[in-house]
């Protein structure tokens, strides 16, 4: 049970001025895929002055040699006794669009609005969760768990932080995940498996023998066939389709695909199909290895030149962008604190479930597939924008609030 007094404690030490302020000094701090060490540095110095514990860490590219970033991690340590949570969100940034109207490095205040750059993925919701922390030990509040903050670098290269984090064996007992997810519950999270086809010819030029055009299926022909044979993207599989799967209720428009890439060189024999599968709660690598199998069995049976080899996951066995489904059940302890928290800070009802997640899929993919129970919560909403990544990224300062009250409500909740 949380104390009403400890959370009025809480609660007063969140202030709009100093949620903004930090969400504009870390949108000041340029940090692109594999160039966060600036904000790092940053949130080590802020976390050190807090009384943190605090470690640098290393985050190697995982597949270019000698390249390397780095991110900061803090403990705010507990009395003992009690479990640890995790706030893990990412300081890497999106890719820069076309069209902004602002400096997106300015981090510009109007109207109760943050602009910039990761204003709302993420540096605004790692803002947020830091004022909330920095609230608990204002208070003088004294918790029996520790509070992990984990402001991770490249997200955006499949959770490679998050990734690096783990198997320096970095470990929690819980994790919200901070992402964009307009302050609703995301609890049931799709996962996502890449799926690469490559088809051979044989090289055949202009002139040939009957026999060898009856042997031939070009290349990008056979990938048409595959196409086919799996769908288009962006629609909802269908059930009794290719793919083994049971519907969820939170993803009625799920698994679904999406054909990401095809490539050719113009005197090659191979072609090259990338499509990815999002998944649902259920589906697992090897069924949908399994499900791609019998689809390729099926056209090879038909067209016998059919000549292809299969890859799943894509990049090989550690893709990663290979993300495993995750959900916890309304009555888990996580869920709950952080429903009650947004209650609290909104004397509102929270909506619970895959709500603005749908189709998206973060860190806490990597960490729940590692044991640590985690769900996705922050500030910002896609769906302000006609599409992601937007120009004009931006995050208000309502959101903010409610992202530092839920989270520090949730602290209280389970690690008091």
């Amino acid at each position: 049970m949380v104390s009403k007094e400890n959370v009025k404690k809480v609660f007063a030490e969140i202030r709009d001025v100093e949620l903004v302020d930090l969400t504009r000094a870390m949108i000041r701090i340029p940090s692109p895929n594999f160039g966060e060490g600036a904000v790092a540095d940053f949130l080590a110095e802020r976390m050190k002055k807090l009384g943190m514990d605090v470690q640098m860490m290393t985050v190697e590219h995982p597949t270019e040699a000698g390249k390397s970033t780095r991110q900061a991690l803090g403990w705010l340590r507990g009395t003992g006794g009690g479990p640890t949570l995790m706030f893990n969100g990412h300081t890497d940034v999106n890719v820069m669009m076309s069209g902004w109207t602002v400096d997106p490095h300015e981090g510009k205040f109007e109207d109760g609005w943050v602009w910039g750059l990761g204003a709302q993925d993420d540096k605004g919701g790692l803002a947020a969760t830091l004022v909330g922390i920095e609230a608990i030990a204002k208070a003088s509040l004294h918790l029996k768990g520790d509070l992990l903050y984990a402001p991770v670098a490249t997200h955006k290269l499949g959770g490679t932080g998050t990734r690096t984090l783990l198997k320096k064996g970095v470990r929690a007992d819980y994790c919200i995940n901070i992402e964009h997810s307009a302050n609703t519950v995301g609890s049931v999270i799709v996962g996502s498996v890449r799926v690469k086809i490559r088809t051979t010819t044989p090289g055949l030029f202009f002139r040939f023998t009957d026999e060898a055009r009856g042997e031939y299926l070009n290349a990008i022909e056979q990938q048409m066939l595959c196409i086919e044979a799996f769908g288009p993207s962006l629609k909802a599989v269908p059930n009794g389709s290719w793919l083994t799967f049971k519907r969820h209720p939170e993803l009625k428009d799920f698994p679904m695909i999406r054909h990401d890439a095809i490539h050719k060189d113009h005197y090659g024999r191979w072609c090259d199909l990338v499509f990815q599968v999002r998944t649902v709660p259920g589906m697992t690598l090897e069924g949908v290895r399994a499900d791609v199998d019998q689809v390729i069995r099926k056209i090879k049976g038909k067209h016998p030149q059919f000549d292809c080899e299969v890859t799943i996951p894509a990049n090989g066995p550690d893709d990663p962008f290979f993300m495993e489904p995750t959900e916890l059940p309304d009555d888990h302890a996580l869920v709950k604190a952080v429903a009650d928290g947004y209650r609290a800070a909104t004397d509102s009802e929270p909506l619970v479930g895959s709500v603005e997640r749908i189709g998206n899929f973060g860190d806490g993919n990597v960490l729940q597939a590692a044991g640590i129970p985690s769900l996705q919560f922050g500030p910002g909403n896609i769906k302000n924008y006609p599409e992601w990544p937007a120009p004009d990224e931006r995050v208000h300062v309502d959101e903010l609030r409610t992202t530092a009250r839920t989270s520090a409500y949730a602290a209280l909740a389970l690690c008091g």
